[in-house]
Formats: C-alpha cells, sequence, structure tokens
C-alpha cells in the first residue's frame, strides 16, 4: 500500500453537502402560448429577470 492510498484511508467519511428543496405548491399552469413567452408553465417562477446587478431596464 503506498502511502497516499494509506492517507486516503484515514479521511473520515463526512457528508459533503446537505440540500434542501422546498415542495412547491400545485397552481394552474400557464396556457402553452403564455408559457412559451414567459419561460416557465408555472405563474410562481415567472420572475423579473434583470440583466445586470437587478436595475430595471424598463
Amino acid at each position: 500500500m503506498d502511502s497516499h492510498t494509506q492517507s486516503m484511508n484515514t479521511i473520515p467519511r463526512l457528508p459533503l453537502a446537505i440540500a434542501t428543496i422546498p415542495l412547491q405548491p400545485w397552481e394552474e399552469p400557464y396556457a402553452a402560448c403564455k408559457a412559451l413567452e414567459q419561460g416557465t408553465i408555472f405563474p410562481c417562477l415567472d420572475l423579473p429577470f434583470y440583466v445586470t446587478g437587478g436595475e430595471n431596464h424598463e
């Protein structure tokens, strides 16, 4: 057994991360045409997109 393999065996096995994903409540989706325009079928996910730093470019 080389030194690299031996040192790898002594590293404790810890979880790297714990992911939490909130549940999305069901809502009536957009019609197909509206969904294509908005980029999502769910109204609650229809959020504004700002090109730079949160500025509103309307």
